[in-house]
């Protein structure tokens, strides 16, 4: 089993021993890669880093998806540079196109859980927008906890629009859309604006009104994908 190191997020740990074992030419082009299990046991951890670490590899090209499995892709010299950041691939544009994606599913879902939406579905997103607060007001703010209340928050719209092939397509997006919170979530950063941003999508859609309940959401997350990509952020990510 790998050494699991406490400062780093799983899947960065998973990232940097591929780039060793491409470094080191142990995996070489046209290999093919450990399973998501076997690498699961290989790291002591689920499949879920693992997963994000996959797809990250997949989005930047260093592998790609064939019949007899994940295979090891042509790797661009800059990529072997040990000071290289495999997770630092998912650049600027990338995130926008997520956004993109984002906006277009989920200022949908804003609009049909206006009008599908169930006490329970209110109940759960009121209850991820108390987590976020809760952690806003801790000393501690901690990283993890904001990320999974926000996330919590955004998947109770998804299901509140009760459109099972939205809710399919949102599953699929997760992985990536989780390592691109990791970019765009700081709780250092989030404001008391960002809290009264999802507690007045929460308002509309409580309300019924599908229509200010879709603008919302995307006015949210339009305005996050602009704090993104300000001079400032991204300095922060080079």
């Amino acid at each position: 089993m790998e050494r699991k190191t406490a400062s780093n997020k799983y899947y960065e740990i998973i990232l940097d021993w591929f780039k060793q074992q491409l470094m080191s030419g142990e995996l070489k082009e046209g290999d093919v890669i450990p399973s998501e299990r076997e690498l699961a046991a290989r790291f002591g951890v689920s499949r879920v880093p693992v997963r994000e670490a996959l797809r990250i590899l997949e989005y930047i090209g260093i592998v790609s998806n064939e019949p007899d499995g994940l295979k090891v892709q042509k790797v661009d010299v800059h990529f072997l540079n040990p000071k290289a950041n495999f997770a630092s691939e998912i650049t600027i544009e990338t995130l926008e196109k997520l956004f993109e994606v984002r906006i277009f599913l989920e200022s949908a879902a804003a609009y049909y859980a206006a009008r599908r939406r169930t006490d329970e579905d209110i109940a759960l997103m009121r209850e991820s927008i108390r987590r976020m607060a809760d952690t806003l007001d801790s000393d501690s703010r901690n990283s993890e906890q904001m990320i999974q209340a926000s996330h919590d928050f955004h998947f109770h719209v998804i299901a509140a629009a009760k459109n099972f092939v939205l809710d399919n397509i949102y599953r699929n997006l997760y992985e990536l859309l989780e390592v691109s919170k990791q970019h765009t979530l700081n709780p250092l950063q989030v404001s008391e604006t960002s809290l009264l941003e999802h507690e007045a999508i929460l308002y509309k859609i409580e309300s019924g009104n599908a229509e200010e309940a879709s603008k919302y959401m995307k006015y949210h997350l339009s305005t996050a994908i602009k704090k993104l990509t300000s001079p400032d952020e991204i300095n922060s990510l080079e």
